[in-house]
């Protein structure tokens, strides 16, 4: 019994490390714009024609003529890494933690209480592992041509001896926070979505639905759970940049703010509630696809390992 749980964990992870490979190199370029356009104190609107970024058409034009084809991957080595050691975490405690919450009585009974508990503890642990890796691919994809980091091995030896382990761990407040409502929900939403699909296709609880139908769940429990934790997602990424302005000259000004709390008074304050939302756009199209790719992958390669 401990051997047969053992592998279908170990399964879990390899799959959640694999889809979270593939997922990320296709939603890439969707991350460096939000990045982009999350770091703009500026008003993301074609009317502010000051503002170096004003639309996703726009932008993408003028990453593409500035930097190349290559920027819409800055720092994807260290995201790349990030996704397989957060997929495998994520995936694997997320089963132990289904396997140790079902002996509960009150969760055996209400499955999508311990869907969220699940994801939500699975994604905690995978966060604060993976934190630091995140720190440096933010100041990778926002610094200035020729300027900041070399590398992603490089930026981290610099971040620890410039500023600590308190630097790579910028953003872990606002990380933490967001991470069990958007991991635990995510998996919550897709279990419901799961089953609303199963019930209306006539589908039996232990058949894995098509393809297409974990593409559609997927994308819709990205959608619902980006929403609702956006803010503080904004928070993490101008903390993370703290410290770091050197290196960012060409962007228009840049934010300075003490902690999280700071953070989102000032985003509020200097750039209205909107500004609480800069780059949603890139970010619901990168949650919608990363999503739907993520557990469409992920179910697939579970079965075949099983199998």
């Amino acid at each position: 019994m401990d051997r047969e749980k053992n592998e279908k964990s170990s399964n879990s992870g390899i799959a959640g490390g694999f889809a979270g490979c593939i997922t990320r190199f296709i939603c890439q370029p969707l991350d460096v714009l939000k990045i982009r356009f999350q770091l703009q104190v500026e008003p993301l609107s074609e009317q502010h024609v000051t503002s170096k970024y004003r639309t996703i058409v726009q932008s993408t034009r003028l990453v593409y003529r500035e930097e190349g084809l290559r920027a819409f991957w800055k720092g994807h080595n260290p995201a790349q890494v990030l996704s397989i050691i957060y997929g495998v975490a994520q995936f694997s405690s997320y089963e132990r933690f289904n396997h140790l919450l079902r002996t509960v009585d009150t969760f055996e009974r209400h499955q999508s209480g311990r869907n969220f508990v699940c994801g939500a503890l699975s994604g905690t642990f995978a966060t604060v592992l993976t934190l630091p890796l995140d720190v440096v691919r933010t100041r990778l994809i926002s610094q200035d041509p020729g300027r900041g980091y070399r590398s992603s091995v490089q930026g981290l030896k610099l971040i620890y001896t410039h500023e600590g382990i308190r630097g790579l761990y910028r953003g872990v407040g606002p990380s933490v926070l967001q991470i069990a409502p958007l991991t635990g929900g995510q998996f919550m939403f897709y279990n419901i979505f799961g089953s609303m699909l199963r019930q209306y296709f006539n589908i039996a609880a232990g058949e894995s639905l098509p393809a297409i139908e974990l593409f559609v769940c997927g994308g819709l429990a990205g959608l619902c759970t980006k929403l609702l934790v956006y803010p503080l997602d904004l928070a993490k990424k101008r903390l993370q940049i703290q410290g770091f302005a050197k290196s960012r000259q060409t962007y228009g000004r840049h934010f300075v703010c003490d902690n999280m709390f700071h953070c989102l008074y000032s985003i509020a304050r200097q750039e209205g509630l909107i500004g609480l939302y800069k780059g949603l756009y890139p970010a619901l199209l990168k949650a919608c696809f990363m999503s739907a790719f993520y557990f469409a992958i992920y179910d697939e390669m579970v079965l075949i390992l099983n199998h």
